[in-house]
């Protein structure tokens, strides 16, 4: 088998194929960690003790940061030349990041009203917000004219972060801490 030179473009279905595997693995990867969770007692629906819920809103946070900042990457424009596929490519890539947003801010979300009444009530609200906004960007893409646009989307998930950063800390050992230290 020989490498393709520059010049060359893949072939689509191969292109298609590993797409689809990807989403497939993605998926598995997905119910496995919850069945994993499970398991272990942890239950994503129950209230979680204070200093988990401030760590794992954390590490949630960070989390849902990167792929937001990924996600505004993308839309640097590819060289005029490039075909359709590359485009496919990073779209597909797109709303794989974002399906991993969304069911971030889902998880912020629990997180933040395990933490209530120490985070205000607007922070918990806009959680629920940033969280639906991305699920209707979703299931309206390839519409692209229905719903909120890409960049939308982004702004009020990166603002959804930084909120969550200002009101919710971690202080040493663990415990939330007011924000102020």
């Amino acid at each position: 088998m020989s490498k393709p030179t520059p010049d060359e473009q893949p072939d689509s279905a191969a292109v298609l194929e590993s797409m689809t595997l990807l989403a497939t693995l993605s998926t598995a990867a997905r119910v496995r960690k919850s069945v994993a969770e499970r398991r272990a007692g942890n239950d994503p629906s129950a209230q979680e003790p204070a200093n988990r819920a401030a760590l794992r809103l954390r590490s949630s946070g960070r989390a849902l940061m990167d792929l937001l900042m990924q996600g505004a990457l993308s839309r640097v424009p590819l060289q005029q030349d490039d075909g359709p596929l590359p485009h496919a490519v990073r779209h597909f890539d797109l709303l794989l990041k974002l399906r991993r947003a969304e069911r971030l801010t889902k998880a912020m979300h629990q997180h933040l009203l395990s933490l209530y009444p120490a985070v205000s009530e607007a922070l918990v609200e806009e959680a629920r917000k940033t969280h639906d906004e991305i699920d209707q960007f979703l299931d309206t893409a390839p519409a692209a004219a229905d719903g909120p646009h890409l960049s939308d989307v982004l702004e009020r998930g990166l603002s959804f972060v930084v909120w969550t950063r200002h009101e919710v800390s971690v202080g040493p050992g663990g415990e939330p801490s007011d924000g102020d230290g």
